[in-house]
């Protein structure tokens, strides 16, 4: 068969497969693990006469807004480069057809719900593990630096008063944005596989980190040693009182499990270990290195600001970032593995060269 003939029809079943432009009737990997989980967590709020859907309804449909808002962006903007391509027929193709927009729907109201299950377990770490494991993180953190703490290493380092305003403004602002962006990238893509594979990475990630939460539960070094930021209160303002709100949640949440009624946010948990922050920086840059260069670079500079941010504002320990970087490894290959992506991207890749 000649090279051409054999290029055409790999095109065309790249295309075929990927675009999937049919309705998909079957349950998806990503939406059996959030179902389990709602039945799970729905049980066990029950026996413990928790609240569980009612403090999800004030934000679900900021959520729903915000991603099918990133979407459209999304859409926009590849709808951008397909025409200064040529390829805007084939992809106004695909984003029009009832499979594409029945996935986008389903993969929204998946997010909406990992918000939920992640939001909550991490919401009750202190109702079901009393134990924080605040100070074995601190001598972990010592002894793999040689004695020293990175915390206090990183604020003597970067102590500058502009500076810290800075990492201040910035660790507030940048997970959102970069939430944002992510999402507007991969949810506005044409292919069905890709668009799955990395929503199931993304639930895996979340939803083992908050299981990691409740086996090591631990506040963070700004909670457990409060004095060494005293001094950096005027420059850390927004961290500190994000701080404050969320510990003021963290205490109504154990009050509420002993029958005080007081408002709980679904959103202002608090657990250190594993650094999810840093982990959702490391798993969208190892997605955009298939993807997109320029997404990569933007999100490997974003995991190392969010790396040293985390440590600086006192929210994490060394440790949390380390172990938030090797759960995005092992969410990112577990999926690689198990959707065969590996010869995707090779496909993928030598027909985006071969392309005239």
């Amino acid at each position: 068969m000649q090279p051409a003939r054999m290029l055409e029809i790999r095109s065309a079943k790249l295309r075929r497969v990927t675009a999937g432009r049919q309705v998909d009737f079957k349950l998806y990997a990503y939406e059996w693990i959030l179902i389990a989980h709602l039945v799970v967590l729905t049980i066990v709020a029950r026996a413990e006469s928790l609240e569980f859907l009612s403090l999800f309804r004030d934000i679900f449909r900021a959520i729903e807004i915000s991603l099918l808002s990133a979407t459209v962006g999304g859409i926009a903007l590849r709808a951008g480069h397909a025409a200064l391509s040529g390829r805007w027929p084939r992809y106004r193709a695909v984003i029009t057809s009832p499979g594409w927009i029945v996935d986008t729907i389903r993969l929204v109201i998946a997010e909406a719900a990992l918000t939920l299950v992640y939001g909550w377990m991490k919401l009750v770490v202190p109702v079901f593990n009393h134990r924080l494991f605040d100070q074995q993180l601190w001598d972990i953190d010592r002894a793999i630096s040689f004695g020293f703490s990175p915390n206090l290493f990183v604020l003597a380092l970067f102590s500058n008063s502009s500076f810290l305003r800075l990492i201040d403004w910035a660790y507030a602002n940048i997970f959102v944005a970069t939430m944002l962006i992510a999402f507007a990238y991969f949810l506005s893509a044409p292919s069905r596989r890709l668009r799955l594979a990395f929503m199931t990475s993304n639930v895996l990630l979340w939803i083992w980190g908050a299981y990691l939460y409740l086996l090591v539960p631990s506040l963070g070094p700004a909670y457990r040693f409060p004095q060494l930021w005293f001094e950096y209160a005027a420059q850390l303002q927004t961290t500190q009182r994000m701080q404050a709100l969320l510990m003021r949640n963290y205490t109504n949440m154990l009050a509420l499990n002993r029958g005080v009624n007081t408002p709980v946010s679904l959103i202002y948990g608090i657990a250190a270990f594993p650094s999810l922050h840093v982990a959702w920086q490391a798993l969208v840059a190892l997605w955009m290195r298939r993807e997109w260069v320029y997404g990569e670079v933007l999100f490997s500079v974003m995991l190392f600001v969010i790396f040293i941010g985390s440590m600086i504002t006192g929210w994490h320990y060394l440790v949390d970032g380390i172990a938030g970087v090797v759960l995005a490894l092992a969410a990112y290959y577990a999926v690689v593995r198990s959707f065969k992506l590996r010869r995707w991207f090779a496909l993928h890749r030598s027909l985006r060269v071969r392309r005239p």
